[in-house]
């Protein structure tokens, strides 16, 4: 009897609880209501966030190359300071400044990993997204990329004439040797290709800033999640003061 008497408690605990929280609803959403008020005005209060796509692909790359080489190529000379510097100085009209992009920044003298969401620009498979709705630094973002498209343009068609030559001078008789004769003739037509003015990448032009509000969601519920907490709690709180003042009143 005392476990059926037990049970019986426990759950007129639970629909208490319940009809606590139902009697306090309005108490709870006004919680929720002030929550999502102050989300929303701290998101107000924030700069608005722009970004701009820049797409670039693989064109015309040597044949002992493939294209995510490639594509890692075209990171690492644009996250380069010494590629970046060099361009600069010779182009003499550049608003950007390395330190707003590059992957790297300095930590009392150490180098460490730049955090994605504090760069001006960070790659997204094969596209740079600029966070950006200046067209200068646009322009300047698409510049430079070029730049680095003829940087690596060139030293591919280095990397293939010495390849050429290696070929040439490990193996006399080419005749012989079909996969070797492919070989050659792949990197003849590459070279051929990018002296006519092909390029290792095809660079387009970064698409129109448009307003991106990625955290706007996850603020918003972080805000009714919280304000629903402290409306329950605040409830629970005031039930519990007037049941205890009830009691005081009947001793």
């Amino acid at each position: 009897m005392s476990e059926v008497r037990q049970t019986y408690d426990d759950e007129i605990d639970l629909f208490e609880l319940f009809q606590t929280l139902w009697d306090g609803k309005w108490l709870i959403s006004a919680f929720v209501a002030m929550a999502v008020l102050f989300g929303g005005l701290f998101l107000f209060l924030q700069d608005t966030i722009y970004e701009s796509k820049l797409v670039y692909s693989a064109d015309t790359i040597p044949p002992f190359l493939d294209g995510n080489k490639a594509s890692n190529d075209f990171q690492k000379k644009f996250y380069s300071k010494t590629v970046f510097e060099d361009w600069k100085r010779n182009d003499g009209n550049v608003s950007l400044a390395f330190d707003d992009f590059g992957g790297t920044e300095s930590v009392d003298g150490v180098l460490l990993t730049a955090s994605g969401a504090g760069r001006l620009a960070t790659f997204s498979g094969s596209s740079v997204l600029i966070k950006s709705n200046q067209l200068p630094i646009l322009d300047d973002f698409f510049r430079y990329c070029d730049h680095i498209n003829e940087l690596l343009t060139k030293g591919y068609l280095v990397r293939a004439d010495e390849e050429l030559k290696m070929i040439g001078s490990r193996f006399d008789d080419l005749v012989t040797n079909d996969i070797i004769v492919q070989n050659v003739l792949s990197i003849d037509r590459y070279i051929a290709s990018t002296n006519k003015g092909a390029s290792a990448f095809v660079i387009q032009r970064p698409t129109m800033p448009k307003v991106v509000s990625q955290r706007a969601p996850k603020i918003l519920a972080v805000s009714v999640v919280l304000g629903g907490i402290i409306g329950v709690f605040f409830t629970l709180v005031l039930n519990a003061v007037k049941k205890r003042k009830e009691q005081l009143a009947k001793a």
